[in-house]
């Protein structure tokens, strides 16, 4: 982890969710920019550009657009771990928004769950407490849409 962000910690955010699919397809979900366009986006928003280097050291940039016509938003970063289908973990940083907040790091593990996935998510280095309620409602969210997809 960076110096800066042993110097200040932050809050951890830790989600667990079950989907009913096999971990291999929950991944590809994750990691994959034309599934990443069914389920990324909240109500109201449409995907901008979507892309993903799945491989560590690679780097991903994922924008959504508030209907009607807003400015792309992006959350963007790098694979710091990058192992199929079992976990990930890679740096967070928000471009166009939240221009206050310093990078962040997340970590999701794949669990094998028979015929489902459990993902653990966990989202570290979060500034405040406002900070760490709007990433937990948006991580909510989007792991609700991607539900749906799958």
């Amino acid at each position: 982890m960076p110096e800066p962000a042993r110097k200040h910690p932050g809050i951890t955010l830790r989600l667990e969710r079950r989907f009913s699919a096999p971990r291999e397809k929950v991944f590809r979900a994750w990691t994959q920019p034309e599934a990443l366009k069914k389920w990324w986006c909240p109500s109201g928003w449409t995907p901008a550009e979507i892309e993903v280097d799945l491989r560590v050291g690679g780097s991903y940039r994922i924008g959504m657009r508030q209907l009607p016509g807003g400015s792309p938003v992006y959350v963007r970063g790098e694979f710091v771990e990058v192992r199929p289908p079992e976990r990930l973990i890679y740096t967070w940083r928000w471009d166009g928004a939240l221009a206050d907040m310093r990078e962040t790091r997340v970590t999701v593990e794949f669990r094998d769950a028979g015929q489902a996935t459990e993902i653990v998510l966990t989202h570290e280095n979060l500034p405040d407490p406002q900070r760490w309620h709007q990433h937990r409602m948006g991580w909510i969210a989007a792991c609700d849409r991607m539900e749906r997809i799958l």
